[in-house]
């Protein structure tokens, strides 16, 4: 099996909007969760009821918006339920070119990693769901002491649970905050924009790329 040369020994992946296109589906718990309590659901200019990217306040925000009485923790508890039933037992397709990435990572020995903000139960069946929880290393995900991007606490979690110096890590994300969250921990990131995250600010990142199809083994150990 061909050693791992290049500088970069370890790529961590964001899960959301890079291997899984959940934020249709996101959008669509939270359309679901809106009717159970009568609310006539009003998508963003983006057609989503959410902004992919940091998720502290969405919860907030929409009680406010649409006047629910409700416990918070019963909504989060309702939506999570919602979402799940997407995945659970079913096949997902993953995103464009992302089969070939990572066996091409797996074969050259590098190291690879989930740092997601999603619900860290979901995180392993949406995995499943596009048939690739059998290739990844470590899962990472916010918890009471980890908090959540654009911080870049999941991203150090991760260099540490995989023993790989930060700047030896690459990350590849889709969000504004992902890739400030990867580069505050001293890592190289590759941004994927897709339909709902292209007019986000990408300067900071260190190469932006169309799909993950564009992303080759040179690139990585040219960043």
């Amino acid at each position: 099996m061909p050693k791992n040369k290049g500088k970069i020994k370890a790529v961590i992946f964001d899960l959301d909007g890079v291997i899984v296109d959940s934020e249709p589906i996101e959008s669509l718990s939270l359309e679901m969760l809106l009717k159970e309590y009568g609310k006539n659901p009003k998508p963003n200019k983006i057609g989503l009821l959410h902004t992919p990217g940091p998720s502290k306040n969405s919860y907030q925000l929409l009680i406010k918006k649409y006047k629910i009485d409700e416990d918070l923790e019963k909504l989060k508890r309702r939506k999570r339920e919602i979402f799940q039933s997407f995945f659970v037992g079913k096949k997902v397709k993953p995103m464009t070119g992302f089969v070939k990435l990572i066996n091409i990572l797996k074969k050259n020995n590098i190291k690879t990693a989930i740092a997601s903000n999603r619900f860290i139960e979901h995180i392993p069946i949406m995995l499943k769901s596009v048939k690739a929880d059998i290739f990844f290393d470590i899962i990472v995900g916010p918890d009471e002491e980890t908090k959540h991007k654009p911080a870049p606490d999941i991203y150090l979690k991760c260099a540490k649970k995989l023993k790989t110096p930060p700047k030896e890590c690459a990350v590849i994300e889709d969000t504004e905050a992902g890739v400030i969250s990867g580069k505050t921990a001293g890592m190289k990131v590759i941004v994927v924009p897709n339909r709902y995250t292209q007019d986000q600010n990408f300067a900071k990142a260190d190469k932006i790329v169309k799909s993950l199809s564009q992303i080759t083994l040179p690139l990585i150990h040219s960043l």
